[in-house]
């Protein structure tokens, strides 16, 4: 829930606009407002009882509905995408449920993240949650083939082991710099955040760097991809 938020942010050096599918607890978008350059966070969350049930985590999740950069949209991610203007956003972060449950298996397909993506203003980049339990890997090189299809610079990250992954995709090059990862994690509340999680260092935080675009490359290949026809992982 926080690296999801945060890896975006090594990518993008001055991000002002960021939507986030998926208020759960409140701490991806929590970990949002910690970086300070945003001047809007949009949280989308589908099931309005859940707003009620984020505030039982108020002392994890910074509060984020405190924030005046917050809004709030009770609404369905696709369709929020849907209504918005293209290149609005600068990162988009992407944390539905498992991607075979009907309502939440058209937030992975072929023509969502193709949608979503004309959203994100030029060097936008987008991060998506991937879950790896209960997963056949041939859905999983599914899930990844598909996005790999419509960004063409992408990368992977894990977060829990064999648990939880993170692709990271953008239309521009995705440069893992050091030098960046040194400085979100020297802001003090980015630091502190970091540490619950056991990341004390950028080593720490690299040691969670998966595949480059070329080794994702030969991941899927073969695999078949997801689309709102077929509803292959649905």
């Amino acid at each position: 829930q926080v690296l999801v938020a945060h890896l975006p942010f090594l990518f993008h050096n001055d991000p002002k606009v960021a939507a986030v599918i998926g208020l759960a607890s409140g701490s991806t978008v929590g970990a949002a407002t910690l970086h300070q350059t945003l001047e809007e966070i949009e949280a989308i969350e589908l099931e309005p009882a859940i707003v009620q049930a984020s505030h039982f985590f108020d002392d994890f999740n910074h509060r984020p509905l405190e924030d005046e950069r917050v809004s709030l949209f009770l609404n369905d991610g696709r369709n929020h995408l849907l209504r918005s203007e293209e290149g609005r956003y600068d990162i988009i972060i992407s944390e539905p449920s498992n991607p075979w449950i009907t309502g939440v298996s058209n937030l992975f397909t072929r023509e969502f993240f193709e949608m979503g993506k004309s959203r994100l203003a030029p060097g936008g980049v987008w991060s998506q949650w991937v879950q790896v339990y209960g997963m056949h890997p041939d859905d999983l090189r599914s899930i990844l083939a598909t996005f790999a299809s419509v960004f063409p610079h992408h990368t992977l990250f894990a977060t829990i082991e064999d648990s939880d992954l993170v692709l990271i995709g953008s239309e521009s090059p995705l440069n893992l710099d050091i030098e960046n990862v040194r400085a979100m994690i020297a802001d003090p509340e980015i630091e502190a955040e970091m540490k619950i999680i056991d990341v004390n260092n950028e080593y720490d935080l690299l040691a969670y760097y998966r595949l480059d675009q070329d080794g994702l490359t030969q991941f899927i290949e073969g695999a078949v991809l997801n689309t709102d026809d077929n509803m292959r992982i649905e």
